[in-house]
């Protein structure tokens, strides 16, 4: 029972980070870079699929002609950005 309730409280934890990068990207990052990551005339390149790691640094540090952005929630964008096909 114990396991069970540990289960449920990551999978609503992980579902709630997802929710929270993917309305963060609808906020600073759709307009640049397209609603599904699939790049628009700023960005062109999609990002959708990318890793993790360099989606996080590429907000944390900037990218090109991106700018560092600074936002409380990255690491869920940047699990958010990964997740999108």
């Amino acid at each position: 029972m114990k396991r069970l309730v540990a289960v449920l409280f990551t999978l609503a934890f992980v579902g709630a980070a997802y929710a929270d990068g993917a309305e963060t990207y609808a906020k600073k990052c759709k307009a640049c870079h397209g609603a599904a990551g699939e790049g628009a005339k700023v960005a062109k390149e999609p990002i959708k699929g990318k890793a993790e790691a360099d989606v996080l640094k590429a907000i944390s540090e900037g990218k090109g002609k991106m700018k560092p952005v600074k936002i409380d929630d990255a690491a869920d964008v940047a699990k958010f950005v990964a997740g999108l096909k």
